[in-house]
């Protein structure tokens, strides 16, 4: 593998960067995979795995959801930082327009558990958590968002009736 200019890669690849999530993966290795992702996305939900993250924001700020002992906290994190996520915390990137972020993750093994969390924007009740084994991030992930929001029994907050929307 030779050096490239990552930004020239981010415009050569422009058309894969889409809503709900973004990402795209810049490199798929055997330990780990780096991804790319570019605002804005379209995200109501969190996200959460036995590993950290590691995201690095190149273009414009991103805000963070992340429940840390029970509580939703916001981080921001501008053009040029850096943040970690320690395993197992629920993490909801939200990406404006025109944003890009690098985001680094461990590969899972097979059978380690990828979660996919909503909560009712309402009353704050969990309403799905969808744990499951997803070989591949870029594809698998934005397809059980999907199927999240069109399914009307999966995505209604049992305790309050509100659906939670495709953003």
């Amino acid at each position: 593998m030779a050096p490239f200019n990552l930004l020239d890669w981010v415009a050569e690849n422009s058309g894969h960067f889409k809503p709900p999530v973004g990402n795209e993966y810049l490199y798929s290795g055997r330990d780990f995979f780096v991804m790319i992702i570019k605002g804005p996305n379209a995200r109501n939900d969190f996200h959460q795995v036995d590993s950290e993250e590691f995201f690095i924001q190149l273009k414009g700020d991103v805000h963070v959801k992340t429940i840390e002992d029970g509580v939703v906290k916001v981080h921001r994190i501008r053009e040029g930082e850096v943040f970690f996520i320690p395993p197992n915390v629920p993490h909801s990137p939200q990406r404006g327009p025109d944003t890009l972020g690098l985001v680094v993750e461990r590969r899972r093994p097979e059978g380690e558990p990828e979660h996919l969390i909503f909560f009712c924007e309402k009353c704050n009740t969990l309403v799905y958590d969808k744990v499951f084994d997803c070989k591949d991030i870029v594809k698998h992930f934005a397809q059980a968002m999907e199927e999240f929001w069109a399914d009307p029994v999966l995505s209604t907050c049992k305790k309050c009736g509100h659906r939670i929307a495709k953003p």
